[in-house]
């Protein structure tokens, strides 16, 4: 029998309300309800507005906090049915051989989304329908292309929303960038694409600063790595070395500086590319978020011969997927096809057949369009509460993405900031480490899971950092 839980019995089980942070006090409230056994499995909370109502708080307050608990497993979501509390892993009472050590929380990456707004009911069902949609030839090893109803719908996708120059042949499925440009830099230093390797070593420009992680993945494959500066217009394609054989960038939303790559600049860029036979390794980074206007489209659509276009699931759905995607010209296709053959022998089927529902039934679009509306306001919300208390901060970045990047006087105000957010639990890394031969002390905030109950904690660690001088 299902149990619902009246109204009124909610203030019961979280106590006196206080005066301020009701949202956290919400949150609280009921993850430390259902963890301890207070709110059994099974029961159904209130409706958003019944909850509202009894406990004298907005409905975006209780939607906000359902969505949170939502995220973290603690309650699921059901239609016509509401939201009712989780069946949580019983406790194992077999006493243990030895104590494990407790492992470190894994910190959260500044440019990842709100696992809270992952649209789990639309995703059941597409798993549900692609793999129901499988033939029995698709249940063996896969194509390690790509299962080709999902290259269609990439391609199909990437056309319409991005400008892209593209059929389901230019497409080879990955499991996210990431493994994209370790496929892609292990072919450059083979010489398998872009010409043979010198007795130096295979060069590739990369933009300054940079993601860590690109660069890690860039020199692990034996790459050496030349910084170009980035300005306003994006990477300064005037100072493109000669020497080197292809170039990483990303032109819709810089990392970490958040400048777009202008017309001007994208015309060098491919100037520079036909000059020397090069390749432009485009990540599309952040490319659909853009809040502003509508987004800039591909560097690929202008050269599809001579540009390499990354992308992936992991900003607008979760990079617990792994789902990524490779558009490149046939020189590249085939050496490309073979490494991601001989690394993993393919991308799982199922998660694939999925992606290729979510995207041809209209879910995705409709997700996308969901979550550029709530990461835009958190965005605004936090822009605004920075303006009126730290007039003077320097915060860059178009109106796009998952972070903002503030500028600080010193790198006691740099690591006054990071360590003040990320005990807030706000994600964060610092401006400085993402040079590549330059050190510009800042941070680099996430600003995906940052809610308007976080904002004044955001706003004072800010405002105390910026105070902040002299050096560590």
């Amino acid at each position: 029998m299902t149990t619902r839980l009246d109204p009124d019995a909610l203030l019961l089980v979280l106590g006196p309300r206080p005066d301020r942070d009701v949202g956290r006090w919400l949150q609280d409230g009921l993850r430390g309800a259902v963890v301890d056994g207070r709110l059994e499995a099974g029961t159904v909370l209130p409706s958003g507005r019944d909850a509202a109502a009894a406990l004298g708080v907005s409905r975006g307050t209780v939607t906000t906090a359902v969505d949170v608990l939502v995220g973290e497993g603690l309650l699921v979501s059901r239609l016509r049915s509401g939201v009712a509390v989780a069946a949580l892993p019983a406790a194992s009472a077999a006493p243990s051989a030895a104590p494990r050590p407790a492992s470190a929380p894994r910190p959260v990456s500044v440019g990842t989304p709100d696992p809270a707004l992952f649209p789990r009911t639309a995703w059941a069902r597409a798993v549900r329908d692609g793999v129901r949609g499988l033939a029995d030839a698709d249940l063996g090893y896969p194509d390690p292309q790509g299962l080709p109803v999902l290259r269609e719908a990439l391609a199909v996708h990437l056309r319409r929303a991005r400008g892209a120059h593209v059929t389901a042949d230019d497409v080879v499925v990955v499991s996210g960038v990431a493994q994209a440009l370790s496929l892609l830099a292990r072919l450059l230093v083979a010489g398998r694409v872009g010409g043979p390797a010198p007795a130096d070593g295979v060069a590739v420009a990369v933009e300054d600063p940079s993601s860590r992680g690109a660069l890690e993945l860039l020199h692990d494959a034996g790459l050496r790595t030349v910084g170009v500066p980035v300005d306003d217009a994006g990477l300064r394609t005037d100072l493109l070395p000669d020497d080197a054989r292809a170039v990483l960038v990303t032109p819709a939303h810089q990392f970490p500086l958040g400048v777009v790559l202008g017309p001007t600049r994208r015309r060098s860029l491919l100037t520079w590319a036909a000059a020397g036979d090069r390749l432009v390794l485009e990540d599309d980074y952040d490319a659909e978020l853009r809040y502003d206007r509508q987004p800039v489209a591909s560097v690929q659509a202008l050269d599809p011969g001579r540009v390499v276009l990354l992308g992936s699931v992991s900003k607008l759905l979760s990079p617990a997927l792994r789902l990524g995607w490779v558009v490149a010209p046939p020189r590249v296709v085939g050496p490309l096809v073979d490494a991601k053959r001989h690394t993993d022998l393919g991308t799982s089927v199922p998660e694939q057949a999925a992606l290729a529902e979510l995207l041809a039934s209209g879910a995705y679009q409709r997700h996308l369009r969901r979550a550029r509306l709530v990461y835009q306001r958190r965005r605004r919300v936090l822009l605004d509460a920075l303006g009126r208390a730290v007039p003077g901060l320097e915060v860059g970045g178009v109106a796009a993405g998952l972070h903002l990047v503030v500028r600080l006087p010193g790198e006691a105000a740099e690591r006054a900031a990071v360590d003040g957010l990320l005990a807030a639990g706000v994600p964060v890394e610092p401006l400085s480490g993402t040079g590549v031969g330059r050190r510009e002390p800042g941070v680099v905030v996430g600003t995906a899971r940052v809610r308007e109950v976080d904002v004044p904690r955001v706003v004072d660690v800010l405002r105390g950092a910026a105070a902040t001088t002299g050096s560590v």
